[in-house]
């Protein structure tokens, strides 16, 4: 069983936990849940029990497994869980005026410690999953995130 993957995203001003997690050889699947606040908004679940025989089975799991964690996130920004999310945590979700994130700026990201970030190779570049293929180093995602963060808070000081 390998450690999971876990990053928090804001969409639309809302925040967000995606988590990935391997479910070990003897029940051979991935699990990702899209949470908000404990609620479980989305999940979704494939199966790698035909790598099984895999000779380099833990790298083959970590590759699915970000490659699902990638696409629920790429989702998320995109807009495709919006209706789902509206359905579980009511209309007004979402402030008025916000809008799916299109290409371009990448919606802020904070990884956790079991994120993707620690289970590449040293030097590798986080994809920039808000626009399904552009690289930025997760540093600056993280600092955007940061940046984006206080002023949030400054702007609710006032």
């Amino acid at each position: 069983m390998l450690s999971g993957f876990n990053t928090n995203v804001s969409h639309r001003t809302v925040l967000f936990h995606v988590q990935s997690e391997d479910s070990g050889r003897n029940h051979p699947h991935i699990i990702t849940h899209l949470y908000h606040r404990g609620t479980i908004i989305a999940s979704e679940k494939s199966s790698y029990a035909d790598q099984l025989g895999a000779d380099d089975l833990p790298n083959v799991v970590k590759e699915l497994m970000e490659k699902q964690h990638k696409a629920v996130l790429r989702r998320l920004v995109s807009g495709q869980f919006d209706d789902e999310i509206r359905s579980r945590l009511g209309p007004q979700v979402f402030p008025e005026g916000s809008a799916p994130r299109s290409a371009g700026r990448a919606a802020p990201v904070e990884a956790s410690d079991t994120d993707a970030a620690t289970l590449r190779e040293p030097g590798a570049r986080e994809e920039n999953v808000a626009t399904g293929g552009s690289e930025r180093p997760l540093d600056e995602v993280i600092l955007d995130y940061l940046v984006e963060s206080a002023r949030q808070r400054k702007r609710r000081s006032k």
